[in-house]
C-alpha cells in the first residue's frame, strides 16, 4: 500500500455540476453487488490503460424519485474525461438487478471525494489528509489484505489491540478477526454504510451473501443505506 497526503495528489476540482451515475443502492444491496469494488474494479482497469489519465469521482446519496419510486441513490460525481462517466454508467449498466442511469449534475460542494485516478493508479481517501492506493497486483487479488494476525479495509479505523481470553472487555461494534491468542481489529467508520459493513463481515467469514444482519436493540435489521453511526446511536440510546 503507498500513501500520500492530500497535498500530494493533483485532484480534479470545478465549480461548476458535475454529472453523474446515479444508483439504486438497494437494488445494489439486493443483487449482492458493492458499488465501492464496482467503482474501483472500472477506474483501475483505465488507469492501467492509461497512466497519464487523471479524474476526481465524488460521491453524495439522497432520496431520489429517479426509479419511479422513492428510493436511496447514490451519486458518483466525476470530474475528469467523459470516458471515465461513461465506463463508470456502464459498469453500473451490465450488473443484473441493479438500476442506474446518467442523471443530474450535482455541485462538488455537496459530495465527499472518494476516489482519484492518478499516476496510474486509483487512490481512496483514508482520512482528512492521508490518500492510499494499492498496487495493481493488490487490488487484482482482493480489496481485503490480510496476514495471519491482521486486517486492513477501507471501511474500519482505529487499529487497536484484543485479547482473545478476554472477549467481554471490548466493544461490541468492533469486527473482530483471530488467529492466536491475540488478533488486531480496526472499528468499522462511523460513515461508513451498514451495507458496505454487512458485505465485509461476509466476505472476511465466508459467510454466504445476505446471511449477515445488523440490527437495534429491538433486534430490527438495519436497512443496508444507514450509517454505522446510526446503529451505534441506537444501541447507546
Amino acid at each position: 500500500m503507498i500513501k500520500k497526503s492530500v497535498t500530494e495528489l493533483q485532484f480534479v476540482n470545478s465549480r461548476s455540476p458535475l454529472p453523474t451515475v446515479e444508483v439504486d443502492s438497494q437494488s445494489m444491496e439486493d443483487a449482492g453487488f458493492s458499488i465501492t469494488r464496482t467503482v474501483l474494479e472500472v477506474l483501475s482497469r483505465l488507469a492501467a490503460e492509461d497512466a497519464s489519465l487523471r479524474a476526481t469521482l465524488y460521491l453524495f446519496g439522497t432520496v431520489s424519485v429517479s426509479f419511479r419510486e422513492p428510493c436511496w441513490s447514490e451519486f458518483l460525481l466525476v470530474a475528469g474525461p467523459e470516458k471515465v462517466l461513461s465506463a463508470v454508467g456502464a459498469s453500473f449498466e451490465r450488473l443484473p438487478g441493479v438500476r442506474s442511469r446518467f442523471s443530474d449534475y450535482v455541485q462538488s460542494s455537496q459530495a465527499a471525494r472518494t476516489f482519484h485516478v492518478e499516476d496510474g493508479r486509483v487512490w481512496e481517501k483514508e482520512d482528512g489528509s492521508t490518500w492510499y492506493s494499492h498496487s495493481q497486483q493488490e487490488a487484482a487479488v482482493s480489496e481485503i489484505v490480510a496476514d495471519e494476525d491482521e486486517v486492513e479495509q477501507e471501511d474500519f479505523e482505529e487499529e487497536e489491540d484484543w485479547d482473545a481470553e478476554d472477549p467481554e472487555e471490548q466493544g461490541a461494534d468492533a469486527v473482530v478477526v483471530s488467529s492466536k491468542k491475540a488478533a488486531r481489529y480496526r472499528a468499522a467508520r462511523s460513515d461508513a454504510k451498514v451495507s458496505s459493513i454487512r458485505l465485509r463481515i461476509e466476505e472476511v467469514f465466508g459467510l454466504p451473501a445476505g446471511s449477515v444482519a445488523l440490527c437495534g436493540p429491538d433486534g430490527r435489521p438495519l436497512r443496508g443505506n444507514a450509517f454505522i453511526k446510526t446503529l451505534r446511536k441506537r444501541w447507546e440510546d
